[in-house]
């Protein structure tokens, strides 16, 4: 509390200004802490984004060379080979 006696002294009122400047302060120093962290993780979930990406078109180029793809009409080639049937010329061919 300021000396009401002591003319150097703040006011009351003054002391208030400051101490509600210094929470504000505070409040803006956690805001920009908070800004930045969110910043790092939107970067984060950036890369795990293109990661992801990539590592789902891999899967679905595996899914459609793999050994199950035996719907494809390569596949259905060499599966009629196999039996010894010839398979029809393929359209426009």
């Amino acid at each position: 509390m300021a000396d009401a006696n002591n003319w150097f002294a703040p006011s009351e009122r003054a002391l208030d200004y400051g101490s509600q400047y210094a929470k504000v302060l505070g409040q803006w120093g956690a805001l920009f802490t908070s800004a930045s962290e969110l910043v790092e993780n939107n970067v984060t979930l950036g890369r795990m984004a293109v990661d992801s990406a990539s590592e789902f078109e891999k899967w679905f180029r595996d899914i459609a060379a793999g050994p199950w793809a035996w719907m494809s009409p390569d596949a259905l080639q060499r599966t009629m080979r196999q039996f010894g049937v010839t398979p029809p010329a393929s359209p426009g061919g």
